[in-house]
């Protein structure tokens, strides 16, 4: 069974989805009565998932100080771009 099946077979059931943009369109043809809510992250709160989730890395030594430096500019740059 589907998740767009159950939804329509169990009218209580609410469903929470997450995902880019550009899946929005999809999302409006398989559900109805969808409700959006933009979420846009301060560029901080990304530095600081990020830098949680390095600190947590089980393969620390896989990466060295460039590439730490390359994912914590680049990464919040190409979140803030979609």
């Amino acid at each position: 069974m589907s998740l767009r099946e159950i939804v329509q077979e169990f009218p209580g059931v609410r469903v929470f989805l997450t995902g880019r943009p550009y899946i929005g369109n999809e999302i409006v043809r398989c559900f109805t009565n969808t409700l959006e809510i933009p979420f846009n992250p301060a560029y901080a709160d990304i530095i600081s998932y990020l830098e949680m989730r390095l600190e947590r890395d089980i393969y620390p030594e896989a990466m060295n100080d460039e590439l730490r430096a390359d994912i914590l500019r680049i990464i919040p740059v190409k979140a803030a771009e979609v």
